[in-house]
């Protein structure tokens, strides 16, 4: 399988480290949209939940990569990575010391996707590969890389290739894949959490849990999370036509009671997506591609698609008791797409997710104040053409700063059309 198809690694190329003031001249002007099409240029303020939600413009940090994901450090600073050049290249990277309104290049230092990259409480600043490959002869073994740093990421230590994934081999099989394809958190007590994805049938996924007690060198598994086998879903919220691949792109977050809550993605869009009917005018780049764009040679050239019905939801289930056990996954009621990622600010619980239709189109974010049983309505933070893979931290109480990509309709390989930008959220 493609992994465009899958979780789109794909890459961009040119790298701007300074970033641009909201959109100023480097972007043009958004077309005329339909009266339902909010601007992808203006800020906005919206009231849900009892809680008053301010989102600014819009700016663009980096020109070319694609797929951005934040790590933060003991020190306050934050380092952007995003997928650079082509599928499976090197990652790009800038840095920010001042939550974001300023940025400068950096070398990323790694491989991979970035993704886990985190600095405990104690102790270096770790980044787990993605990937794990088998042991020959030590079933249920599986090797593991990472990079370490003493200094907040300014100098690295690795590959080190000496780290380990332990996974009960009844129940999980050698040929199987295995990715750290989620985030990784630490517990009161040192302990480290990741959110792992796998395939137990192919190309049929499932979310579980792995602990690390010494700083992210050796893993083994906890828990499974979710799979196809143990939706909830009673009123039948995930039958409606998409094509259920499993629980995959798991991100967890830890809530100040110690519970744990575990949001995944359920469905591949791009296995049969569910597409509006063609229009054969073009009327807006920021809201409608050809065909050629989605799937060139199977769609009709002079036909253009607005977004259509939106993605299979989001599932969610959770914890309490460390990850030892969980409750059944239930799709979420609002939330639907791709890649989620939360952040924690010691009060509000912040959710984005991106992919809201196919054409992949907008990336939203939505709020919970009671722990993940409920959610606010959800806001279209970056409504452009996207991969749908976003990130987002809190920098504060009330403050949290969300990343996303755009890549217009073009030639996929045309990295220089792509970028990455950021959006500033309050929340009172």
């Amino acid at each position: 399988m493609n992994r465009r198809h899958f979780i789109g690694m794909a890459a961009g190329g040119v790298l701007t480290v300074k970033q641009a003031s909201a959109f100023g001249t480097d972007v043009p002007d958004a077309p005329s949209s339909p009266a339902s099409f909010p601007s992808p240029f203006a800020s906005r303020r919206a009231h849900h939940g009892g809680l008053d939600i301010r989102v600014d413009s819009p700016r663009v940090l980096m020109r070319g990569p694609m797929f951005p994901n934040l790590a933060r450090f003991r020190d306050g600073s934050l380092i952007l990575f995003a997928q650079a050049v082509e599928e499976g290249g090197p990652l790009a990277a800038i840095r920010s010391e001042d939550n974001g309104v300023t940025w400068r290049g950096h070398p990323a230092g790694v491989d991979g996707l970035g993704l886990n990259t985190f600095q405990p409480s104690h102790g270096p600043a770790v980044s787990i590969h993605y990937d794990t490959r088998p042991v020959e002869g030590s079933p249920g073994l599986r090797t593991t890389r990472r990079w370490e740093s003493d200094d907040g990421w300014h100098s690295l230590r690795g590959p080190l290739e000496d780290g380990t994934l332990a996974l009960p081999p009844d129940q999980f099989k050698t040929e199987e894949k295995h990715w750290f394809h989620g985030n990784t958190l630490e517990l009161p007590d040192g302990r480290l959490l990741a959110a792992l994805q796998g395939t137990h049938q192919p190309w049929v996924f499932r979310t579980f849990l792995a602990e690390s007690s010494d700083r992210g060198k050796t893993w083994r598994f906890v828990s499974h999370i979710a799979s196809l086998d143990t939706l909830y879903d009673p009123e039948g919220a995930t039958k409606k036509g998409w094509s259920l691949w499993g629980p995959c792109e798991p991100n967890i977050a830890r809530l100040g009671d110690g519970k744990l809550i575990c949001v995944a993605r359920l469905v591949n869009d791009d296995n049969n997506p569910l597409m509006a009917a063609p229009k054969e005018a073009y009327h807006d780049l920021s809201y409608a591609i050809p065909g050629t764009g989605i799937h060139p040679g199977t769609l009709p050239a002079d036909a253009y698609y607005e977004p259509g019905p939106p993605s299979a939801p989001l599932v969610i289930s959770f914890s309490d008791d460390s990850g030892t056990t969980w409750s059944r996954p239930r799709p979420m009621q609002q939330a639907r797409g791709c890649f989620p990622r939360m952040a924690f600010d010691g009060k509000v619980l912040a959710l984005t997710y991106g992919g809201l239709a196919y054409p992949r189109w907008g990336n939203s974010v939505s709020f919970s104040t009671d722990g993940g049983t409920s959610w606010t309505e959800e806001i279209n933070f970056a409504p452009f053409f996207t991969t749908g893979y976003t990130d987002i931290v809190a920098l504060g109480p009330g403050k949290f700063l969300a990343v996303f990509d755009c890549t217009p309709p073009q030639p996929w390989n045309n990295h220089a059309a792509h970028w990455v930008g950021a959006v500033d959220i309050e929340v009172i």
